[in-house]
């Protein structure tokens, strides 16, 4: 497969991803990584794993529309250029404008990695219309995504409050980016007092403030500790400036080491590692190394950063913005000269358990069904436009010429069951999405001396068995059909809940807009098993073409006028099918 995947920063390929693109190579990918700036480095780095490199316009902090559109029109000519199987986007830009490219080209499969919401989502951060906004385009975004994977719970509850994330979405939340042992191995620490480091972009919500202002009320009562800064400035207008570093600098309370691409001695060098943030983090990758390397973490109790500490053993949570807590929780090492030594030992331990880049990689490749061996996952269709035309056209045409029909319809149904006419039932739509189907009603409300319904068939009705067996009773969803709940053509609409072949055969299925008829119904329909239904539904979403569409709708003229009829040779066909896809 070939498979473009889209980043914000061209060291974040290697430093976060290097691992998981090596993989993806591995297993007999073609792998093209994109990013906005040209780092001569990375690009070298990438091309020693088999891996190309596009250049791609994006302004990374910035809000100037022009500048997205360019960045939007560059990602849809590199897809229609690459034509890719799969488009792995990770953090705000390259999520929104790689789903909405891959929405504007199709025939692809598109994964969203949400590595944090960010400063725009922290809060008391951010403008409400940027969030607002940002919000929106994210839901168009993802709309049609074959997974979307978070690195921590609070953030899947924020998308789903938001409307970012709907029921349909297949969301998979994954232990960060995970971190290479190999590369960040245990340490032995420091002898002497205690180092306090803090690695982060120089940014006001990663909690630089705070870690200074801690700094000075420890120094008072333990002078001989050390605190340390570590990481470089952002474009991002929350960024500190030089005049500030230079202060805390001249003050003596903190030493700022500058940036550099290897943290891994500056972590042996520490005792404690501290992330005091209320940035909107995902899950950050400092920790998860300084943990590796066998250090003790205090850190802010905030999505993202609680899912690090187990409360007393590794380390501490303190709350965000409370420099007071976050000296009582450094001054807790400096009185006692061990603790740094049990707390880092099960950092480490913890690290190995559940954060180690092979596990991390092992759910994504598993979920883009990319390791050797896997089924093939389909892709999901986009919205053809000559489909859906075909479908309002039908659906306007035929509801206004049927109107007179289907009002008379309503009457007999009111004469002989009583009011409500129509029948409304949740079922669930593409991509497992709920919606309200309508049909004519077909039984009555009559109940037992207990008050409860009586069984189906001592409710239905003459006229409600003619209804059933014409078909008459679905036509009032020719309006689910104008609202685009569902196609003229398609598997039809499942009750939630209802999955006998499993719930990746009911995604798989799930991937078209249901139908007003569809492969099963004129295969035999109310004949058939379950099974037997879902092995037709699944090879119509392998085989659909205009060719099968019209052999459907003539099969349907001829079960309504003749009746139902079990089509064996296409049921066996379709469970040959259905086995060849690895169902």
């Amino acid at each position: 497969m070939k498979i473009v995947v889209v980043a914000s920063l061209a060291y974040s390929l290697i430093n976060f991803r290097g691992a998981l693109l090596g993989e993806m190579v591995a297993a007999g990918h073609d792998v093209i990584a994109c990013a906005p700036d040209q780092d001569a480095e990375i690009i070298a780095a990438l091309a020693e794993r088999g891996i190309s490199f596009r250049q791609i316009p994006m302004d990374r902090a910035g809000t100037n529309p022009i500048a997205d559109l360019a960045t939007l029109r560059a990602l849809v000519g590199l897809f229609r250029a690459e034509r890719p199987d799969i488009v792995l986007a990770y953090t705000q830009k390259p999520i929104v404008y790689a789903g909405l490219a891959t929405r504007i080209v199709g025939k692809m499969r598109f994964f969203a990695m949400v590595s944090g919401l960010g400063h725009v989502f922290s809060e008391g951060e951010g403008s409400w219309l940027v969030r607002t906004i940002l919000s929106r385009l994210y839901r168009v975004a993802i709309a049609h995504a074959s997974a979307v994977f978070v690195f921590n719970g609070d953030d899947a509850g924020e998308m789903r409050a938001l409307g970012i994330l709907r029921p349909h979405h297949r969301v998979i939340q994954v232990p960060g980016s995970g971190v290479d042992l190999s590369r960040f191995p245990r340490r032995d620490l420091p002898l002497g007092a205690p180092v306090f480091l803090l690695v982060a972009r120089l940014l006001r919500g990663k909690g630089l403030g705070e870690f200074v202002d801690a700094a000075r009320q420890v120094r008072r009562q333990h002078p001989e500790c050390r605190f340390l800064i570590l990481g470089p400035r952002d474009a991002n207008p929350d960024c500190v400036g030089e005049d500030e570093l230079r202060r805390w600098a001249e003050e003596g309370v903190v030493d700022y080491l500058g940036e550099t691409r290897n943290v891994a001695p500056h972590l042996a060098a520490a005792s404690v590692f501290v992330l005091p943030t209320y940035y909107r983090e995902g899950l950050p990758r400092t920790i998860l190394e300084a943990m590796a390397t066998g250090r003790a973490i205090i850190t802010t109790d905030t999505p993202g950063c609680r899912e690090t500490v187990i409360g007393g053993e590794n380390g501490f949570l303190v709350p965000p913005r409370n420099s007071t807590a976050l000296a009582e929780a450094m001054l807790c090492f400096a009185r006692e000269p061990m603790l740094a030594a049990t707390m880092g030992a099960r950092s480490h331990d913890f690290a190995v358990e559940t954060f180690a880049v092979e596990k991390v990689n092992a759910i994504l490749l598993g979920a883009m069904r990319l390791r050797p061996g896997d089924p093939p996952d389909p892709v999901q269709p986009r919205r053809a436009p000559i489909r859906r035309a075909v479908d309002i056209a039908v659906s306007v045409v035929a509801g206004i010429l049927l109107l007179p029909f289907i009002a008379l319809l309503a009457l007999f149904v009111s004469l002989s069951m009583g009011r409500p006419v129509l029948f409304a039932q949740v079922r669930g739509g593409q991509g497992g999405r709920a919606f309200r189907l309508v049909k004519f009603r077909t039984m009555t409300d009559a109940r037992d001396r207990t008050g409860q319904l009586l069984p189906d068939d001592a409710r239905i009705t003459g006229f409600g068995r003619f209804l059933r067996r014409s078909r008459l009773d679905e036509l009032p969803e020719l309006w689910n059909i104008l609202k685009g709940d569902m196609s003229l053509i398609g598997p039809r609409p499942l009750l939630p809940g209802w999955a006998p072949g499993g719930t990746e055969s009911i995604a798989q299925r799930a991937v078209m807009r249901p139908g007003l008829t569809g492969w099963a119904q004129v295969n035999g329909n109310t004949l058939l098993s379950d099974e037997d239904k879902l092995a037709l539904d699944l090879w119509y979403v392998d085989h659909a073409s205009l060719r099968t569409d019209i052999s459907i709708i003539a099969r349907t003229i001829g079960v309504v006028l003749h009746g139902e009829r079990i089509n064996q040779p296409e049921v066996r066909r379709a469970y040959a099918g259905h086995h060849r896809r690895g169902s």
